[in-house]
């Protein structure tokens, strides 16, 4: 398995988001904000099964908060510590 570490997982997130999920501007960075840019239930679900192909850890819905997925950063924070727990 991959040791993934908190920037690569940020920059997936990152990548996943920029390549379809989210219809964002060019100013969208690891920091903006989720919610703001678009992000809704359905491309949560979206967004978790493309980190789960990537990584290969399902992170558990009841730690999807509004904090934990207020940026990139954020997520990948939450996602990191799942797969040190693996």
């Amino acid at each position: 398995m991959t040791q993934w570490t908190l920037e690569a997982l940020t920059q997936r997130i990152f990548e996943i988001l920029r390549g379809g999920l989210l219809r964002v501007s060019d100013d969208f960075t690891p920091q903006s904000n989720l919610v703001a840019a678009g992000l809704e239930s359905l491309t949560v679900t979206q967004l978790m099964l493309a980190i789960e192909e990537s990584t290969g850890v399902w992170v558990d819905e009841s730690l999807l908060t509004p904090e934990n997925l207020e940026n990139c950063w954020t997520l990948a924070a939450c996602v990191h510590e799942q797969l040190r727990a693996a």
